[in-house]
């Protein structure tokens, strides 16, 4: 997509608006979310101001505090930006959507999506719209109480078209315990855009997106929020409490930095029983723990038939499966000639990251998905 097109081609294309809006329509909405947005704002820092943010209000923020300052740094749009405004805006985007949406709150890798929007809007309202409606497709892979069923549903998936395409290599990766595709989760979780240069990322995420419209005028539940409305992830009324026990000194001076002057929060002298460490802790998630017995992802010997587009992936980004195929495929020789276990296809891939031939695996995964799109509708045709 180019750029000078993309701001407008992402809302659409993530249904922050509806595509049939004409001009004076669309910046209409447009003006009324973002005059929200920034009340919203305003509310909660001024509720930290005070000492009133919950423990989990804190926990959420300082986990984006730690994440947006290291988050594409080098690149030019946060290089060039001497005062670090556009760190302090991407903060307030994802502490902004952490208060207002708890049963989510902030999760690793959240400041990667956020940063593409903000550079691509331009404008740090039109970026958190455009995150709040990334994430109603998205929410399945962060929400804690959902036993990472869409995540494992995908492995499982990945597993399968991998047994359907290359055989060989599906067995190759199963002798060495790599069968479940765990190796996959942060391709999947971030749907591959930390895998790609900033640029690269940017296309990377754009195809998917266009891809999910494209396949969702003949399947109409592929890419549907519709499914996931059950989760209550809709932007509720923020809770905060009476008294500021919580508040770290560490946590505070972290989030005063970012937060602006005029919301900093002052810090009482310290008591012999304060914490002098961050409050918060990352939790790794563990697939073994998700309600599943053994192994979650099955291992199979053949595969004659994936599932249709709306259910492979749970009909989320049918596509995206097909780009992790891909990325696999393209290092099959050297997977064969360097990969003894675990350990060694991790490292490979992080040797590769940010160095992948993008036109390369776009294109396999083009051809992959052309061929699977067009047997599933002569299965539709021929079952009709």
């Amino acid at each position: 997509m180019e750029p000078s097109v993309r701001q407008v081609g992402w809302r659409i294309l993530l249904g922050v608006y509806p595509p049939e809006f004409n001009g004076k329509e669309r910046l209409a909405l447009l003006h009324n979310k973002v005059e929200k947005y920034d009340k919203l704002k305003e509310v909660w820092k001024k509720a930290y101001q005070q000492g009133l943010l919950t423990k989990a209000q804190i926990e959420a923020i300082t986990l984006a505090c730690v994440d947006v300052v290291r988050t594409d740094r080098s690149h030019p749009f946060y290089h060039n930006d001497v005062k670090n405004n556009r760190v302090a805006q991407l903060f307030d985007i994802l502490a902004t959507y952490a208060i207002y949406h708890p049963a989510i709150g902030y999760h690793q890798g959240m400041s990667n999506i956020a940063s593409l929007l903000l550079y691509a809007q331009g404008n740090e309202g039109m970026a958190y719209l455009c995150l709040c409606a990334l994430m109603k497709r998205l929410i399945p892979k962060f929400y804690p109480q959902h036993d990472q069923v869409m995540m494992i549903t995908q492995m499982q998936n990945l597993h399968d078209l991998l047994v359907f395409t290359d055989y060989k290599m599906s067995q190759f990766l199963r002798m060495h315990n790599l069968g479940n595709m765990f190796f996959t989760e942060r391709w999947l979780l971030l749907e591959l855009i930390r895998e790609f240069p900033f640029e690269q990322a940017l296309h990377i995420a754009e195809v998917q997106w266009a891809s999910i419209a494209m396949v969702a005028q003949t399947w109409p539940e592929v890419g549907s929020t519709a499914l996931y409305t059950q989760l209550g992830i809709e932007r509720c009324p923020a809770v905060f409490e009476e008294k500021d026990t919580h508040y770290s000194c560490c946590d505070s001076n972290l989030i005063n930095s970012l937060i602006g002057e005029q919301f900093q929060y002052k810090q009482p002298p310290i008591q012999s029983n304060e914490p002098l460490h961050f409050s918060t802790q990352r939790k790794s998630r563990d697939f073994s723990a998700s309600g599943y017995e053994g192994d979650p992802v099955h291992m199979k010997d053949w595969v004659v038939e994936l599932p249709s587009p709306d259910a492979i992936g749970r009909g989320n980004n049918p596509f995206l499966l097909f780009i992790c195929l891909s990325m696999i495929l393209e290092y099959s020789d050297v997977i064969y000639e360097e990969v003894h276990d675990v350990c060694d296809l991790f490292h490979l891939f992080q040797t590769y990251n940010k160095r992948h031939n993008i036109w390369s695996i776009l294109n396999r995964a083009r051809s992959l998905f052309d061929a699977y799109l067009k047997d599933q509708e002569m299965k539709r045709k021929y079952f009709s």
